[in-house]
């Protein structure tokens, strides 16, 4: 049985205020996410080194906290911008949206895969206008163990090829085989990303999910 939403309807959408005053930072605290700050996490998603704010501030000012699982954003449409999953509670800055997604209706990696999904393949990206069609929660964590291994083995990428590519330093004999295996490398990784947005399409589109069961998902799957 799939139900259809709009996002509002299964997530609250925030978004971001200005705080410019020093004396709210602290050694530690919440990790606090502006737009700047926003690009590099992508890059690296070290949390932890970011600029923290005293968890009491909410008592002085209006910075706006949000809780572990949202998925942010640094704009309202969802064409041209970057998605971010929080694995902690942050507060958020000026031009930094959140969804926070209501979990009894819909698992937040099920929503970050779909958002995904939306941006690639829908020309009217304003988050406020966005449908969902959403199964049960049991058929949801279905899909997000099969994206989520995907997602795990590109977000490895980067060390996995350097890995490789480093060994000649340690074994002056292997050069030639490790420049084959780094190749090998990045054309399965291409490959990869191309098999996990084929993935997104064929589970998000307007069929698969409406006759879909528990029971046989990745038969179904298969059989696309």
């Amino acid at each position: 049985m799939v139900n259809y939403y709009s996002l509002e309807e299964v997530a609250e959408i925030k978004i971001g205020k200005m705080m410019m005053n020093d004396k709210y930072f602290t050694r530690d605290g919440i990790p606090f996410i502006t737009k700047e700050t926003f690009k590099q996490l992508l890059t690296d998603n070290h949390i932890h080194l970011l600029p923290k704010i005293n968890k009491n501030i909410q008592e002085h000012c209006t910075i706006l906290q949000v809780p572990a699982n949202s998925i942010l954003l640094n704009k309202i449409n969802l064409k041209g911008t970057y998605l971010y999953q929080c694995t902690t509670e942050v507060c958020i800055g000026h031009g930094i949206v959140a969804i926070i997604p209501n979990e009894s209706i819909v698992v937040s990696d099920y929503l970050f895969h779909y958002l995904k999904w939306y941006q690639l393949n829908k020309k009217r990206c304003n988050i406020n206008r966005i449908m969902i069609d959403l199964p049960t929660i049991a058929i949801q964590y279905q899909v997000v163990q099969l994206l989520n291994a995907i997602q795990q083995l590109l977000v490895n990428k980067d060390s996995l090829i350097t890995a490789v590519e480093e060994l000649p330093l340690y074994f002056s004999n292997i050069s030639k085989l490790a420049r084959q295996q780094s190749k090998g490398l990045h054309q399965g990784f291409e490959q990869l990303q191309y098999l996990y947005k084929e993935i997104l399409h064929k589970i998000f589109n307007d069929h698969f999910l409406k006759d879909v069961q528990e029971h046989n998902f990745f038969q179904r799957l298969n059989n696309l």
